[in-house]
């Protein structure tokens, strides 16, 4: 089996190569709602939570692709991704706010994040950064500052569990080893935690993308 072959194992993607840039959101429904602002849109992979689209914006060839919840299906969206050609990956979604500087509908550019990954730990330990690539990460900060919108640029907190933060939601007693060391962690400057970062930046560097 040749390697496109085996890179479509999960994407199912109608294609042996994809454009470089690639925004990758969660949920599958955002997918449709950023192929809504390109052009030339064509869906070449609809596999369980893996809907993938190609497009134009501006001229530039662009993949879209969902990459569900969580490190290990970001895991494989990413590695699929880049065994198809993708050489630059920017996530895009929501994330829970931790400063109290940041505000729901505030956009957040993490530089790197706090790792509390599974899926990254497996790959190399936790003393490996979780660090954005400079030369994005300087783009990203410049399309904020030319769009006029509010942003924050800093740490995250990235995370292998949703409920772990909210254990009261499951019981009131309920035990949770990261919940108490929250404000800490805010203390020292992280800003949002999310599911995915660590596991996008972790990969990507070893990927060298």
């Amino acid at each position: 089996m040749n390697n496109s072959k085996k890179a479509k194992n999960h994407l199912q993607i109608s294609s042996d190569s994809l454009p470089e840039i690639a925004l990758v959101p969660g949920d599958p429904a955002r997918v449709y709602e950023i192929g809504e602002c390109l052009s030339n849109v064509e869906e070449i992979g609809n596999n369980r939570d893996y809907i993938t689209i190609t497009g134009t914006y501006k001229g530039l060839p662009l993949t879209v692709c969902s990459s569900g919840i969580g490190g290990p299906s970001t895991e494989i969206a990413v590695v699929e991704l880049n065994r198809l050609g993708v050489k630059t990956i920017i996530r895009v979604g929501t994330s829970g706010g931790l400063a109290n500087d940041v505000n729901p509908g505030d956009l957040i550019v993490l530089s790197s994040c706090i790792r509390y990954s599974g899926t990254a730990n497996l790959f190399i330990p936790e003393n490996f950064p979780a660090v954005a690539d400079y030369r994005l990460l300087t783009a990203l900060i410049s399309a904020c500052e030319e769009a006029g919108v509010v942003y924050h640029v800093g740490i995250g907190l990235s995370l292998n569990s949703f409920y772990a933060t909210k254990p009261d939601l499951l019981r009131e007693d309920f035990p949770s080893s990261i919940y108490g060391k929250l404000k800490e962690w805010i203390a020292a400057g992280a800003l949002q935690l999310d599911m995915e970062a660590a596991t996008l930046y972790v990969l990507s560097s070893l990927l060298k993308i």
